[in-house]
């Protein structure tokens, strides 16, 4: 009777171990589900905000395709004011290039004229002395 008695109770401590394991292991095993199911929703998550990032992406490509046919259209725009401006700058060295001949030479003109004003104002000096010295007129007299 008490072997039988030791026997139940050894019995019944083990089919409680039995019980608290069969817990503690359906506790980790809820768990670990809890956490896949944790990591399932973050995946639709993350999946949903791909998939809206994936359908955005057509109209940020045409938004960026739209943009890039404005910068080239303003970079021919700049690339012919360019070439206007590097024609209009070679027209204006040309012109000034030929302007300073022009006032090379009208110096020139300018220091003969002066030459030539001075050596007229010798002559009128020199007429004026005969003209209008008196030992002049009785030179012209005698």
């Amino acid at each position: 009777m008490t072997k039988l008695e030791k026997l139940t109770l050894q019995l019944q401590s083990i089919t409680y171990e039995h019980i608290e394991l069969h817990g503690i292991l359906g506790s980790y095993i809820d768990k670990d589900l809890q956490n896949r199911l944790n990591s399932f929703e973050i995946m639709k998550k993350e999946h949903k905000q791909v998939m809206l990032d994936l359908q955005k992406m057509p109209m940020e490509i045409s938004d960026g395709v739209n943009k890039i046919k404005h910068l080239i259209e303003e970079n021919v725009s700049y690339s012919y004011l360019h070439g206007q401006v590097l024609r209009d700058c070679t027209e204006l060295k040309e012109n000034i290039h030929v302007l300073r001949l022009k006032n090379r030479l009208l110096w020139e003109e300018q220091i003969e004229i002066q030459e030539s004003c001075e050596e007229l104002k010798r002559l009128l000096k020199e007429a004026h002395e005969v003209i209008c010295d008196p030992s002049a007129e009785q030179q012209q007299v005698g």
